[in-house]
C-alpha cells in the first residue's frame, strides 16, 4: 500500500475542522461495556484497494471527514487516508467482554452472546465473509465485530461506505420463512425482487421524500439548523463522497474567476452533481430544513409580502413569517445574490430553506392564485402612493446617478438612519440588474411607485401599452 497522493491530503488553512476522539461503537449485549473515548493510539491493520495489508497504529478516526491517521512504523510521521483509499480496517487488540457479575458461576454462553454469519460485497472484488457478534451500520460505513475466543472477545472492523455495495448480517430472512413454511420460494423471490428496486434507489431521492409539511415542523427544524455549526458546501459534498478533493480544487479555482455563479451551482454545471445530490448534501450536512412545497399550506400575510413577478421569476414561495422574518422556499439557499433580491422585494430580513427540484413554479403559481395575489401582476393590492416614470432611454441615466450617489455617499461617510437593511451595492445591483432585464425584453417603460411609510416600493414594467 503506498503513500496517498498529495492531493488526497487536507491542508492546513482549508478551514477543515481538527480531527476529534471518535467513540468506537460496541456489541449491543449488555455483556459488553458501553461505548468509549480511546485513550491512545489502537493497533491495527489495513487493507489497501490492492488487497494489501499495512499494520500500524491508528492515532485518530473521524468519520465526518472520512479520515483515518495512520502511524505505520518505522515511520515518525503519520499518514492521512481517505475512507476511498482502503477497504477494510481492523483493530487487532480484542475487546473483552465485562467481567462476570458476583452471582454468576459460569461464564456467559455462547447463545448469549450469539455470532451470526455476514456477507459484504465489496467494489470490484470477492466478497468479505465471517461471523460477527453484532453490527452497527452508519452513513459512512459499517462496524462489525468477529468473535476471536470462547470467552466471547470480539476484533472490531469497519469497512468504510465507499468501499462495499451491499451487506448481509446473518441469516437470510427467505430461507428462513421457507424453512419455517411461513412464506413460498416463490413469494421469496417476488420479496427480492421489489427489495432490489430499493436498493437501487438514491440515497438523495430517498432523503428527499422525507419533507416537512406543516409550519410547527419548520419552525423546529429552523431552530435546529441555527444551532449547527457551519459547513462549507464543498466540504459536505466531500463528507458525503459526492465528489472528490480534486474536483473540488478545480471548482474552487474556478470559482475564483467568476464569482457570480455560487459553488454548488458550478459543481452542478460541470456534471459533477446531480441537483439532487446537491439538494441532499444542502438538507443533511448544512441543516437547511426540506420542504415540501406541494402540500405545505402556506400563510396568505407571508404571500402578500412578495411580489408574484419576483416569486415566479427565481422562483421563490413563501411560506410563513417568524419573528418578523419571512419564510421563503428556494432550490439553492446559498445563493446570496437571490438572498438579497428577496429581502428588497420583501422589505423584510428572509429565512431561506429548501424546496426541492422542479417544484417551485406550479407551487408559487397555485399559492398565489389562491390568495388572489397572481390576477394582479405585481402580487400587491392597490395603495395609494407617488410614482415615478421613465422611458428605455433614460434607463441609463438612472444607474449612473445611482452609481454617483453611491460613490458620494462612501466617501462622505453619510448615514441616513431611515434607510432601508440593504447595502448600496446590493441596491446598484439589482436595479441594475432590473433595468437591463426591462430592456432585453423591450420594455418601452419603467415605473416605480413609492407606497406610504415607505412599506412597498412597486416597480412595474411597460411593453406593447401592456403594464
Amino acid at each position: 500500500m503506498s503513500m496517498p497522493p498529495l492531493s488526497l491530503v487536507p491542508q492546513a488553512g482549508e478551514g477543515r475542522k481538527a480531527l476529534e476522539p471518535f467513540v468506537w461503537p460496541t456489541p449491543t449485549l449488555p455483556c459488553y461495556g458501553a461505548p468509549t473515548v480511546p485513550t491512545g493510539a489502537e493497533q491495527c491493520e489495513v487493507e489497501g484497494l490492492n488487497g494489501h495489508t499495512m499494520v500500524g497504529r491508528m492515532t485518530a478516526f473521524n468519520p465526518e471527514q472520512g479520515l483515518l491517521q495512520l502511524l505505520v512504523p518505522p515511520s515518525r510521521t503519520t499518514m492521512p487516508l481517505r475512507f476511498e483509499q482502503f477497504r477494510r480496517l481492523r483493530l487487532t487488540q480484542p475487546l473483552p467482554p465485562l467481567p462476570i457479575v458476583p452471582d454468576r458461576t459460569q461464564p456467559l454462553s455462547m447463545i448469549e452472546r450469539p455470532a451470526v454469519p455476514y456477507t459484504v460485497q465489496l467494489k470490484g472484488v470477492p466478497t468479505a465473509q465471517g461471523l460477527t457478534i453484532g453490527h452497527h451500520e452508519t452513513e459512512f460505513g459499517l462496524f462489525l465485530f468477529e468473535p476471536v475466543d470462547a470467552a466471547g472477545s470480539v476484533r472490531r472492523v469497519f469497512f468504510p461506505r465507499q468501499a462495499y455495495t451491499s451487506a448481509e448480517i446473518g441469516k437470510r430472512i427467505g430461507e428462513t420463512l421457507v424453512e419455517q413454511q411461513l412464506a413460498t420460494p416463490e413469494q421469496v423471490q417476488d420479496a427480492l425482487a421489489e427489495q432490489q428496486q430499493m436498493r437501487t434507489q438514491k440515497i438523495g431521492d430517498i432523503l428527499l421524500a422525507r419533507q416537512i409539511i406543516t409550519p410547527e415542523e419548520l419552525g423546529e427544524a429552523i431552530d435546529q439548523q441555527s444551532r449547527m455549526p457551519m459547513v462549507r458546501i464543498g466540504e459536505a459534498l466531500l463528507a458525503l463522497g459526492m465528489i472528490t478533493p480534486d474536483q473540488l480544487d478545480v471548482a474552487l479555482t474556478q470559482q475564483r474567476t467568476d464569482r457570480s455563479t455560487p459553488l454548488g451551482e458550478l459543481l452542478v454545471r460541470k456534471g459533477l452533481v446531480s441537483r439532487n445530490d446537491l439538494q441532499t448534501a444542502l438538507s443533511r450536512k448544512m441543516g437547511y430544513p426540506l420542504v415540501d412545497v406541494q402540500k405545505f399550506t402556506v400563510d396568505a400575510e407571508a404571500i402578500s409580502r412578495l411580489p408574484f413577478p419576483v416569486a415566479s421569476r427565481l422562483p421563490a414561495l413563501p411560506l410563513m413569517q417568524r419573528a418578523g422574518r419571512l419564510v421563503v422556499a428556494v432550490e439553492d439557499p446559498t445563493r446570496k445574490s437571490m438572498i438579497d433580491e428577496l429581502e428588497f422585494a420583501a422589505q423584510c430580513k428572509v429565512v431561506p430553506v429548501l424546496a426541492r427540484s422542479g417544484t417551485l413554479n406550479d407551487a408559487v403559481a397555485r399559492a398565489y392564485e389562491r390568495v388572489g395575489a397572481a390576477s394582479d401582476p405585481n402580487g400587491q393590492q392597490g395603495h395609494a402612493g407617488g410614482s415615478i416614470d421613465f422611458d428605455g432611454a433614460e434607463a441609463n441615466k438612472l444607474l449612473a446617478t445611482l452609481e454617483q450617489q453611491h460613490t458620494h455617499d462612501a466617501k462622505s461617510g453619510d448615514d441616513d438612519e431611515g434607510s432601508i437593511e440593504q447595502s448600496d451595492n446590493s441596491l446598484v445591483r439589482l436595479i441594475n440588474s432590473m433595468i437591463q432585464e426591462a430592456q432585453a425584453q423591450g420594455v418601452s417603460d419603467i415605473h416605480i411607485e413609492c407606497q406610504p411609510n415607505r412599506d412597498k416600493v412597486r416597480v412595474r414594467f411597460r411593453k406593447d401599452g401592456q403594464m
